[in-house]
């Protein structure tokens, strides 16, 4: 009668101990930014210019081609940063599962071989057993730490998304960067090359009088300005070309070339609302993540404080021995125990540890504030860069225009004797510089637009796992 009481009273603990074993549930997004950001409203829209409509996380604004495609999928299956973003995320989901496991029961076997004739002596016994060791979660200890541990693998799975993302954004930046390059290298040639007829019109204009040698001297500098111009981009092309190798997971040995022409043409895209981006920014979304891991600590480190329970059940069988079994025992002995254990005095360490808990969960609050500040001033930056740079580009592209007119005009002057040779030359440097800078120009603007598409959420390819 004695041990259907005992059973049924660590059944009625275990039933108790299911029902009370479980995490609080972490609070909602809106709140947790409502307490995180304080006084700071979000605007329901945004400060500068933008496109009204539904945010596409799949457009981008200007085609990318197949061959730019292709390099994406190898620079996310390739790059290093995105290899160690993977395996943080296998390192928090072997965390997750060491830690549920607390959860359940441990079971064991055991045995032991002794002659001792010393009565008090454990290795006079021979026999084997098995073992098994429950700790009841009672107020959702275990279940809290769970939870915390599945929060750090949402929140590592996010990083290796952003990751992901930032490494196919920096593909794109790459090529547009090795476009621009290879453009600016071949009109710098150009350049020099239009510098150089000039100085050699110079020094026949010397031989006849015409000009002096400080003409001449004077004119050679521009030669040197334009052959120096003309090594510096060359510079910048293999600098991107090896970045771009890298992002690959490449030997950066700058073999790899893109395409003459800049993506056209540039579409403006919807930007959707501010508080949109919080819900679908991978690093927001993995901060809140974040956030939710801090408060499953400080639960954990509260319920540490609280009594716990442990069972403690075993089936053995005891051989030929030195100690004779008492009367009434026979194989196999059985044993059921419950430990419980209420912490009294610890030294102060339980609420120290619940003081250090409690005071990471506001450090990552306020973490989790910066990430959602910092990303809508993102958006406001690319977006107000975004409408300048077409801006300066519809400007310069003006520019362009009017003085090809004027080359136009400067060759019709040429060809019935009113100008010379070099004054049209002169007037294809200034178009050609005004070429230059608007390439430069093109090329900032398609690297915002990456910018800002990345800064909204959206996504430059599928994901690849």
């Amino acid at each position: 009668m004695k041990t259907v009481n005992q059973r049924g009273f660590i059944s009625a603990v275990l039933a108790s101990g299911l029902l009370l074993a479980c995490a609080s549930d972490p609070p909602k997004q809106n709140d947790v930014l409502n307490l995180a950001l304080g006084k700071t409203d979000v605007l329901p829209q945004w400060s500068s210019s933008f496109s009204a409509g539904k945010f596409d996380e799949l457009t981008l604004g200007f085609p990318i081609d197949a061959q730019l495609r292709k390099l994406i999928q190898e620079g996310i299956t390739n790059n290093l940063d995105v290899r160690m973003a993977r395996t943080r995320v296998d390192q928090a989901r072997g965390v997750l599962t060491a830690t549920s496991g607390k959860s359940l029961p441990t079971v064991g076997l055991g045995g032991q071989l002794g002659t001792s004739t010393i009565p008090t002596a454990t290795s006079g016994i021979s026999g084997g057993g098995l073992i098994a060791t429950w700790e009841l979660d009672l107020w959702g200890r275990i279940a809290s730490a769970s939870s915390a541990a599945e929060a750090r693998v949402n929140a590592t799975d996010l990083d290796r998304f952003y990751a992901q993302q930032a490494v196919a954004a920096g593909v794109i930046k790459s090529w547009i960067a090795i476009t621009e390059a290879q453009q600016q290298v071949a009109l710098s040639q150009k350049l020099l090359d239009y510098a150089k007829k000039q100085n050699q019109l110079i020094m026949q204009g010397e031989r006849v009088g015409r000009n002096t040698a400080q003409d001449v001297s004077m004119n050679a500098v521009t030669v040197d300005v334009y052959q120096n111009q003309l090594i510096t981009y060359q510079t910048q092309l293999n600098q991107a070309k090896r970045s771009m190798e890298i992002l690959l997971g490449r030997y950066p040995a700058a073999e790899i070339n893109a395409t003459d022409t800049f993506p056209s043409p540039i579409t403006d895209i919807p930007s959707g609302i501010p508080s949109e981006i919080l819900t679908r920014r991978p690093d927001v979304l993995a901060a809140q993540q974040r956030y939710n891991a801090a408060f499953y600590d400080t639960a954990e480190a509260k319920r540490a404080r609280l009594p716990s329970l442990k069972l403690n059940a075993g089936v053995a069988y005891i051989g030929d021995s030195a100690i004779l079994l008492s009367s009434g025992i026979n194989n196999p002995v059985t044993s059921l125990t419950g430990q419980l254990f209420a912490p009294i005095f610890m030294g102060g360490q339980l609420e120290a540890n619940q003081n250090i808990k409690t005071a990471k969960q506001e450090e990552v609050l306020a973490q989790y504030a910066k990430t959602s500040l910092n990303a809508l001033s993102e958006v406001e930056y690319t977006l107000d860069n975004d409408k300048k740079l077409k801006e300066r580009q519809t400007a310069v592209q003006s520019q362009m225009n009017h003085l090809g007119q004027v080359v136009g005009f400067e060759q019709k002057k040429y060809q019935v004797g009113k100008s010379d040779q070099y004054q049209l030359l002169q007037q294809e440097i200034t178009l050609a510089n005004t070429q230059s800078n608007l390439i430069k120009i093109s090329s900032e603007r398609l690297m915002n637009r990456v910018s800002l598409h990345q800064a909204l959420g959206g996504h430059f390819i599928q994901e690849i796992q």
